[in-house]
C-alpha cells in the first residue's frame, strides 16, 4: 500500500511538473514522513497549493486492531455464552440474575458480536474501494499531460483519501462502543456467574459447583496421580435447632459453621453446601491423614462456641460430625461422595460431634 501510494504521488508530481504547471520546489518540501502517514505537497504556478495525505500504515494499523479485537471477543464469547446457559439451568435458592435477564444478557452480546462483524466487512469494503481508486488515479496520472485531466486526478484521489479517513474514524469509533458495551456486559456476567455458584445464605459454593469441581478434580487426581480427599460435614441435631429457636437461629448456625470451615481450609480448596445442614469440603492434593487434621480443627472450634440469643434462653452447645475419604485408583467421584457420607453417618451412629476418616485406598 504504501509503495502504491508512493507511486502514486511521484508520477502525479511528475506529470504535473512536465505540464508547466508548478515551479522547481524544495525537495525537502515535497515529502513528509512519519510512522502513522505521508504527505506530498506542492505549489503550482498560479500559486494554487496541492496537498494528498496518505495514512496507509495508520489504514494498517486500524484493520489490524478490528480483527485482532474481534478475534478476541469470538475466543471469549462461547465461555461468556456458557455461563449463560449453565447459570440458566437448574434450580437452587441462588442470588442472580433471572433466567430472562440472562437471555436478554446473552441477546446483546450476540447483537454486539454481530456490529463488530458489519464494521469488519465495512472496513474491509471500505479498503477495496480506497484501493480501486488509487489503482484508477494511477492510471489517470501515468496516462494523461492535461493539466485539466491531472487536477481531476488529483482532486479525486484526496476525495477518496478523506473519504477513506471519515470511514476509518466512523468505524473505529462503533468499535470502541461495541468493546465497551461487550466488557461491560462480560463482567455482569462474571458476576452473575459468580452470585449463581454461591449459596444465597451461608455464601460456600453451590451443589451444582461442588458436583462439577468434584469431577473435574477427580480427572485430575487420576491423570496426574496426585490425592484428593473430600470431607463430609452435618451439624447435629439441627432440626432441634430450628424447631426450638426458629429458622432465623437456625440460619445463623448455619452461616457460622459454613464460616468456620471456611477459614480452616485453604484458597485451592472448595467449601460448598451440599444440602440442609450437610457441608462438603474438596481438598486438591490433601492426603485422608491432612484431612482429618482438618475436620478436627473445624469440629473443636464449632463445638467451642458459645451460643446464645439477645433476651432469650440460652442455645447451649452445637455440635458437627464428619466423614473423611481419599480418593482411591480408579474411584469415580460418585464413590469417593458414598464413602465419605458413609463414615459421616458412622460419626453420626457412634454419638455424633466426632470425625470418621475411609482409609481405604485399595484400586477400585
Amino acid at each position: 500500500m504504501v509503495a502504491s501510494c508512493a507511486l502514486v504521488a511521484a508520477a502525479g508530481m511528475f506529470a504535473l511538473s512536465r505540464a508547466g504547471f508548478f515551479s522547481a520546489p524544495d525537495p525537502s518540501s515535497l515529502w513528509s514522513w512519519s510512522l502513522d502517514n505521508w504527505e506530498t505537497t506542492a505549489v503550482g504556478a498560479s500559486g494554487e497549493r496541492f496537498r494528498i495525505a496518505h495514512e496507509p500504515l495508520a489504514l494498517a494499523r486500524n484493520l489490524a486492531l478490528i480483527s485482532v479485537s474481534f478475534i478476541g471477543l469470538v475466543l471469549g464469547t462461547p465461555r461468556v455464552v456458557e455461563i449463560v446457559t449453565r447459570s440458566g439451568r437448574g434450580g437452587g435458592a441462588v442470588a442472580g440474575g433471572t433466567p430472562e435477564e440472562l437471555a436478554k444478557t446473552r441477546r446483546l452480546i450476540d447483537g454486539e458480536l454481530g456490529t463488530i462483524l458489519t464494521l469488519v466487512r465495512s472496513h474491509l469494503d471500505s479498503n477495496k474501494t480506497y484501493s480501486a481508486a488509487l489503482a484508477k488515479g494511477h492510471k489517470e496520472l501515468t496516462t494523461t499531460t492535461s493539466p485539466d485531466q491531472i487536477r481531476a486526478a488529483i482532486v479525486l484521489l484526496i476525495a477518496e483519501n478523506q473519504k477513506m479517513l471519515r470511514e476509518t474514524e466512523e468505524h473505529q469509533r462503533r468499535l470502541e462502543d461495541s468493546q465497551r458495551q461487550i466488557t461491560q456486559l462480560r463482567a455482569e456476567l462474571a458476576e452473575t456467574q459468580e452470585l449463581n455458584v454461591r449459596d444465597s445464605l451461608t455464601q460456600v459454593f453451590t451443589r451444582r459447583h461442588f458436583d462439577d469441581t468434584l469431577a473435574r478434580e477427580a480427572k485430575l487426581a487420576a491423570s496426574t496421580a496426585s490425592a484428593l480427599s473430600l470431607i463430609m460435614a452435618d451439624i447435629d441435631h439441627f432440626k432441634k435447632i430450628n424447631d426450638g429457636h426458629g429458622h432465623l437461629i437456625g440460619d445463623e448456625v448455619l452461616k457460622n459453621f459454613a464460616r468456620t470451615m471456611t477459614k480452616h481450609v485453604e484458597e485451592k480448596d472448595t467449601v460448598a453446601r451440599y444440602g440442609g445442614e450437610e457441608f462438603a469440603i474438596i481438598m486438591p492434593s490433601v492426603s485422608f491423614a491432612e484431612a482429618k487434621m482438618a475436620a478436627e480443627r473445624i469440629r473443636t472450634e464449632f463445638e467451642n462456641k458459645k451460643w446464645a440469643i439477645k433476651g432469650g434462653a440460652p442455645i447451649g452447645r452445637i455440635t458437627a460430625s464428619f466423614g473423611v475419604a481419599q480418593l482411591a485408583p480408579r474411584e469415580s467421584a460418585e464413590s469417593l461422595i458414598q464413602r465419605a457420607d458413609a463414615k459421616l453417618y458412622v460419626s453420626k451412629s457412634r454419638g455424633r460431634n466426632l470425625v470418621t476418616v475411609d482409609a481405604d485406598l485399595s484400586p477400585r
